[in-house]
């Protein structure tokens, strides 16, 4: 935020406490506690100014007045972050927390703390539900990514976590892979619509490179615990997985089918894959190799200075 120094010293100064914590943000949440209940009080139903003009504002704290300065003509600065464009980082967070089986608003909390310095501030509106339009959209991004199969959906998982499938493990192996290899992580990919693809280009791209069946092993050892026996044990559903999950991309890929079709055939991929593992004993296995200490440490050294 401009000027937040200045915000920051008019908020310690106009609110006082007693018996509760006086620290600057003790102080900010009581405010908005009671601008929350102030415009509850008061009915309102629909804001005189729109979050929109809010965020074109100058704002700025002087002499114990907060002023928020007009542009002289507002612009239209569109809807915040596409939920198709958190679909890769989205990814990428499950993998590095694929251990920990976090409800699902935990998960979306934890994921926007994350992005937050790669969201526009219309990404923080509040929608009608109470809750931020980054909040929403993640949300609508990993609808996208389980109706894929990318995501899980077991009666295990239903609705109340969000983890990788196989194919979600192998597509965010390759997003790590370039994360590691950038200036700044936890980057939001652009994204230019093409066709009636609802998955983001990163994401179809994922089998590249993927030529033959030792390929495919070593893109998802690389995300495991050296000389894993996963690999070894499960061969005969590794390969059984390395010819689906082929045909599993070519299917995404396929520009002359519409979503809906994508969408089934990808799940029928995904639900013939798991039934090879009708225990579930690969995928424990694999799961408990994922080593994701080391994919913390390498992605948090390679971002340092």
């Amino acid at each position: 935020m401009k000027d937040q120094a200045a915000l920051e010293e008019f908020v310690n100064d106009v609110i006082q406490t007693e018996g509760l914590d006086v620290g600057i943000d003790a102080k900010v949440a009581l405010l908005s506690y009671a601008m929350d209940e102030l415009q509850r009080s008061r009915s309102v139903k629909k804001p005189p100014v729109r979050f929109e003009e809010y965020v074109q504002c100058e704002r700025f704290a002087d002499l114990g007045t907060l002023w928020f300065t007009a542009p002289k003509h507002f612009e239209d600065n569109g809807t915040g972050t596409a939920p198709i464009r958190l679909q890769a980082p989205l990814l990428l967070f499950l993998l590095i927390h694929h251990h920990q089986k976090r409800p699902v608003f935990d998960l979306i909390g934890r994921f926007i703390d994350k992005v937050t310095p790669r969201l526009k501030p219309l990404d923080f509106k509040k929608t009608k539900t109470g809750v931020t339009r980054c909040h929403t959209n993640t949300r609508f991004a990993a609808n996208v990514l389980r109706k894929y199969g990318l995501l899980k959906y077991t009666q295990r998982e239903a609705f109340k976590t969000w983890e990788l499938s196989i194919a979600g493990c192998l597509a965010a192996a390759k997003i790590y892979q370039r994360c590691v290899n950038e200036s700044e992580s936890w980057t939001i990919p652009s994204h230019k619509k093409c066709g009636n693809f609802d998955l983001q280009e990163e994401i179809r791209a994922a089998w590249e490179g993927l030529a033959d069946y030792d390929s495919f092993v070593k893109r998802l050892a690389s995300i495991c615990i050296p000389d894993a026996n996963v690999f070894k044990t499960f061969k005969p559903t590794l390969e059984y997985a390395y010819k689906l999950l082929k045909e599993y991309w070519e299917n995404i890929n396929n520009p002359s089918i519409t979503q809906k079709e994508r969408r089934g055939i990808s799940w029928e991929k995904i639900i013939q894959l798991e039934a090879q593992d009708a225990d579930n004993e690969f995928y424990e296995d694999f799961s408990s190799c994922i080593q994701i200490n080391a994919l913390l440490d390498q992605l948090s050294s390679t971002h340092q200075g």
